[in-house]
């Protein structure tokens, strides 16, 4: 069983389905470089790097915005909250 959630574009997203997340929920550029950035450092996995795609698209798409954002990036990296803390600590 998957779980799936749908954009107001329409989309159909289930849980294993990386490739498409990464088609229609891929940031602009300064959000990509956060993203990997925060990937980088905070030693996020694919799973997380994929949640946070998917939170950052939701972000988006209440925004009434097409393409996802730095700030979008930036705001769903914020509600990993604890994990971030604990990470950063361990910097």
């Amino acid at each position: 069983m998957h779980s799936s959630s749908q954009s107001p574009a329409g989309w159909r997203l289930t849980t294993n389905d990386g490739s498409l997340l990464e088609e229609i929920a891929a940031p602009d550029h300064s959000g990509r470089s956060l993203l990997r950035e925060a990937a980088d450092t905070l030693g996020l996995s694919a799973r997380g790097y994929h949640r946070t795609l998917r939170v950052a698209r939701t972000l988006a798409d209440l925004d009434g915005e097409d393409c996802v954002a730095r700030i979008h990036i930036a705001e769903a990296l914020s509600y990993r909250g604890e994990t971030l803390r604990r990470a950063q600590a361990a910097a």
